[in-house]
């Protein structure tokens, strides 16, 4: 038994590592002088005041909205800004919590949760995200969150931080379908208590959606995404394509401009896939007009050639293992949609643990440390 295998030397490691983050995040977030807003934050903040004043934009999903209200009915808008990057810093550090409790849960091994904890509490993009008014940070938090009550079959909780993790980010939905499907066919059960919970939040927020637009919605920003997808070609994106067709006025009506788009010109929109992708997971990321130095894309590039090579190694490992496996849902599912839509390097974020947690899966058995074999679920 190695120390870390000792429960005392396991919380004292994973403690040192959230003091550790803590300290990281909050230098990042206060003590220096990088920003914390640009174009969508602002998006975000103006639909927040919109719903303090009685109103609704049916536009980015308005489950981090909501949370922005909530933050600015206690705080006021003088503070608005760092409140929410302390919410952000408690729910990255949650989110550490999570990890560690689902690695030591999947391995029966400390050494796989403090590892994966360790992992997540210093990724390069894990850190810098917090600094951000972005839906990325409880988008992962929520996301990470239902994975975490899955494990415990707590479903009710799992199924409520699901729902509110695609109010935040409407992309996550295809997230659950698949993990509801997987886990009747696993288990030949249907797992009422999350599906309804996951649907509660959801159904709320469609409903109020209709009182106020009367329409049933929880995200009117498709169409655009959709129109603008039909000319992404990695960063390259043209933003007046709402104005270039105006005959596309419903989701239906642009998802056939895209499929005109693939249809009539089939190399460019294979290319225009291949470079989504690269923008996305691509081992050098992008300069972001400049706003990206040399080190910084090595850096984002070296975290992303770890996780594609060892998670989709420690899932290879693990491929038949039911709880372990089911971890690369987030990244297929949402790989497949940033590659068909439109990609950014952010984007990766709530897919970042999941990869850190397979990745243990092949980094241990490197130091001699992993016994052969599976581990059960306690």
């Amino acid at each position: 038994m190695t120390n870390l295998e000792r429960p005392e030397t396991a919380k004292r490691a994973i403690w040192a590592i959230m003091a550790l983050a803590l300290a990281a995040r909050i230098y990042l977030c206060f003590f220096t002088h990088l920003p914390h807003t640009e174009v969508d934050s602002y998006g975000y903040l103006s639909q927040a005041d919109t719903l303090l004043q009685g109103g609704y934009t049916d536009y980015f999903p308005n489950g981090y909205p909501i949370i922005i209200a909530l933050i600015k009915l206690i705080t006021g808008a003088q503070y608005l800004i760092p409140a929410l990057l302390w919410l952000n810093i408690l729910m990255s550090l949650a989110t550490l919590w999570f990890v560690f409790d689902i690695a030591h849960r999947l391995s029966n091994k400390y050494t796989y949760g403090v590892l994966a904890a360790a992992i997540l509490a210093f990724f390069p993009t894990q850190i810098n995200y917090v600094r951000w008014v972005y839906s990325e940070m409880p988008a992962g938090f929520f996301l990470v969150g239902a994975f975490f009550f899955y494990y415990r079959k707590q479903w009710i909780a799992a199924g409520l931080f699901f729902g509110i993790a695609t109010m935040i980010r409407n992309n996550i939905q295809p997230i659950f379908l698949v993990l509801f499907v997987i886990h009747i066919i696993h288990s030949k059960r249907i797992p009422w208590a999350l599906i309804v919970a996951t649907a509660i939040p959801l159904i709320a927020l469609g409903s109020y959606c209709k009182i106020k637009t009367g329409k049933f919605s929880t995200a009117g920003n498709s169409r655009i995404n959709i129109l603008f997808a039909a000319s992404a070609d990695g960063t390259d994106v043209d933003f007046t394509m709402g104005d270039k067709h105006p005959e596309a006025q419903t989701t239906g009506q642009a998802m056939k401009v895209y499929v005109d788009s693939a249809k009539d010109h089939p190399v460019r929109f294979i290319k225009q896939r291949a470079d989504n992708l690269w923008v996305y997971w691509g081992f050098y990321s992008t300069e972001a007009n400049g706003g990206r130095g040399l080190g910084a894309r090595l850096l984002l590039g070296l975290g992303n050639l770890y996780l594609i090579v060892f998670g989709l190694w420690g899932w290879w490992r693990q491929r038949k293992y039911y709880p372990v496996s089911i971890m690369i849902i987030p990244f297929v599912i949402l790989t497949v949609l940033h590659s068909m839509l439109v990609a950014l390097p952010r984007y990766t974020y709530p897919v970042e643990p999941f990869l850190i947690l397979l990745s243990v899966w092949a980094v241990l058995p490197l130091t001699g440390r992993d016994p052969d074999g599976r581990w059960r679920l306690r």
